[in-house]
C-alpha cells in the first residue's frame, strides 16, 4: 500500500459539516480526514456516559497511588467516539480525533494522557488506531476515552478543532 507523500490539504464540500456548526451529543458531522494512505469522509459522533469510578478500575490505572487517590470517589466520564468511513477512503490506521470538553461550568474534566497506551476501565474500552478494516465504505471505528470529574459538573460540550475547523469560530461543537 503507497503511503502519502505530501500532506494533504483538507478541504471542505457540500458534504462536510459547515464550520461552526452546533450538534447534539450522538448527531453525525462528516469532516474531511487523512491517513498514511489516503484523504477521506470521516463521520463523527459522540456521546458521553458517566458512572462513579469503581475502585477496581481506579486501581488498574496506569497512574501514582497519590493520583489513584484523588480520582477516588469522583465519576468517570466516558467520551465515546463512532467514526464512520463515508466515501471508502484508506483510512486504516487513523487515531480518532481528540475532542476538547468543557463541563457544564466551563471548565474541564480531569484527563488521563497515554503515550502510545491504550487506557480500559469496565464500560470504556479505547482503540488508538482505526483496525485495517477501516479501508472501506460505510467501515465503523469505536473508541472511548476516559476522561473524571464530579457528577454535578459533567461535560457538557465536544469540541472538534482540527483543520479546516481549526479555530474556535470554525470548530464543530456537540453539546448535551
Amino acid at each position: 500500500m503507497p503511503y502519502l507523500t505530501v500532506t494533504p490539504v483538507l478541504e471542505l464540500s457540500d458534504q462536510t459539516t459547515k464550520p461552526g456548526a452546533k450538534l447534539k451529543f450522538g448527531q453525525q458531522a462528516v469532516i474531511p480526514f487523512y491517513s498514511r494512505y489516503a484523504k477521506g469522509l470521516v463521520g463523527i459522533s459522540v456521546t458521553v456516559d458517566s458512572v462513579k469510578a469503581p475502585d477496581a478500575d481506579v486501581d488498574g490505572l496506569p497512574l501514582k497511588d497519590e493520583d489513584k487517590a484523588k480520582i477516588r470517589g469522583k465519576y468517570f466520564f466516558f467520551v465515546k467516539e463512532t467514526l464512520t468511513n463515508i466515501d471508502g477512503a484508506n483510512l486504516a490506521g487513523i487515531q480518532a480525533p481528540t475532542l476538547m470538553a468543557t463541563t457544564k461550568s466551563g471548565g474541564f474534566p480531569g484527563t488521563l494522557f497515554s503515550i502510545g497506551r491504550e487506557i480500559t476501565v469496565t464500560g470504556c474500552a479505547e482503540h488508538i488506531f482505526a483496525p485495517d478494516d477501516f479501508a472501506a465504505k460505510g467501515a465503523v471505528y469505536e473508541t472511548c476515552r476516559l476522561q473524571f470529574g464530579v457528577p454535578n459538573d459533567p461535560i457538557a460540550s465536544l469540541m472538534y478543532t482540527g483543520k479546516p475547523y481549526d479555530t474556535a469560530d470554525k470548530s464543530v461543537t456537540w453539546r448535551k
